[in-house]
């Protein structure tokens, strides 16, 4: 494939980014929430909190099996081919493809789990009047700010270019 070009994600302004926008997030829809609601009451009980951690954790295994089902569906990659696991490490959950894609495919792989985890689980609690959910849509929203920084990083390289991600870190290379 010739030489590549190694896109890398600080995870330091990651971080920085995801607690940044997870505040923004909570004060905008808190806002959005009382306007439509007329207030925001939250009950937090022992079975509620360990039901809102199992959901979380649901919520996240469910977006990096989005983006396994998107190198399969979308890059055509196999089965037998993706890797999945935590980076204890980092903190981070991955979806991993040994075989590479073309930048194209990898947009879209980057951006298959962002609405089905975050944007339908934020306006669930908004319509529904679910606190948890809402509190639930914004931590997967800043979840995915990881995703959208990868995906800018790669805009300026060819949509043909082939690029593989790293099997644990938050990077990949392209190779043009």
């Amino acid at each position: 494939m010739g030489k590549g070009t190694i896109v890398k994600l600080s995870m330091n302004r990651i971080i920085i980014a995801v607690l940044f926008v997870s505040v923004v997030l909570f004060v905008a829809f808190g806002f959005l929430y009382i306007w439509l609601h007329g207030s925001l009451e939250v009950r937090v009980t022992l079975t509620s909190l360990l039901l809102f951690v199992v959901s979380y954790i649901i919520l996240i295994c469910f977006h990096e099996a989005l983006h396994l089902i998107a190198f399969h569906w979308i890059g055509h990659v196999e089965w037998s081919k993706l890797k999945y696991g935590v980076n204890w490490k980092l903190g981070i959950a991955y979806a991993h493809s040994t075989m590479p894609i073309t930048v194209k495919q990898m947009k879209w792989v980057l951006f298959m789990p962002f609405v089905p985890t975050a944007v339908i689980p934020l306006l669930f609690g908004l319509i529904f009047k679910s606190p948890s959910f809402l509190l639930l849509g914004i931590l997967m929203v800043a979840g995915c700010i990881g995703d959208y920084a990868l995906y800018q990083k790669l805009k300026p390289f060819s949509n043909k270019a082939k690029v593989i991600d790293h099997p644990t870190k938050p990077q990949c290379t392209v190779y043009e």
